[in-house]
């Protein structure tokens, strides 16, 4: 691998490390007395880690021209997908990635729902009212942080190492790196760690195949309006 790929992986990584660090340094942040601590921590680490994401995508836009204006854009949703037997994933010759990206939308959402009621929700007082107050604030988080996270641990990784190394590849880092930071995140734990790496996996394989960001921010925000819907019902 070049020096080059290695520096922009090694960044990346770098800047995943301080997604963690910024999330505790914005912990006990309060802007505003008149909301919860969460939703000040979330509007002071959603801002800073935009800004984040936006340096490394000038960076990479410098670096890796070809590759950033190949892949940063909506791409082709209804590309074919490359069959993973190990995954069950095995198209029929009429199926793509708009039936697999839809499909796996629905079954991926709902399994991080289930997975975040086990590990956020049962454990407090479900405040429905709470959804529809903090709504606003929902999207925009959701918005936010998915747009971040995929252009750090995706859209970044693929773009520094397309033709550097295979396709087969660059999703597993992608996964790696992904699947790790959220050993600390929501879900957590190890099995978070499988599950953020298999997004992390799967979505990386979306922005290679369909060449665009459409599926993987679009599958990654609906995850997070079920981790941000769900810490928001329970809070007092």
């Amino acid at each position: 691998m070049k020096t080059r790929n290695t520096i922009l992986l090694s960044l990346i990584v770098l800047f995943s490390i301080s997604l963690l660090i910024i999330g505790k340094w914005a912990a006990s942040i309060q802007l505003f007395n008149s909301l919860p601590l969460l939703i000040n921590r979330n509007i002071v680490y959603q801002a800073v880690t935009l800004v984040l994401a936006l340096i490394l995508l000038i960076i990479l836009r410098f670096f890796r021209k070809l590759e950033f204006d190949e892949h940063f854009r909506k791409g082709n949703i209804s590309d074919p997908i490359k069959p993973e037997t190990w995954i069950g994933i095995k198209p029929k010759s009429s199926e793509n990635w708009l039936h697999y990206g839809r499909n796996l939308a629905i079954i991926i959402t709902f399994v991080t729902a289930v997975i975040i009621y086990f590990q956020v929700i049962k454990q407090g007082e479900i405040l429905w009212l709470n959804w529809l107050k903090y709504l606003p604030f929902i999207l925009i988080f959701a918005v936010i942080n998915s747009f971040v996270e995929e252009i750090i641990t995706r859209f970044g990784v693929v773009v520094s190492l397309k033709g550097v190394l295979s396709d087969k590849i660059i999703p597993i880092v992608s996964a790696v790196i992904f699947g790790t930071i959220h050993f600390w995140g929501t879900p957590g734990g190890v099995f978070g760690v499988l599950f953020a790496g298999f997004l992390g996996w799967f979505l990386a394989k979306s922005i290679i195949e369909t060449k665009g960001i459409y599926w993987a921010w679009l599958i990654h925000f609906l995850q997070d309006v079920v981790i941000f819907s769900a810490m928001l019902l329970i809070l007092n």
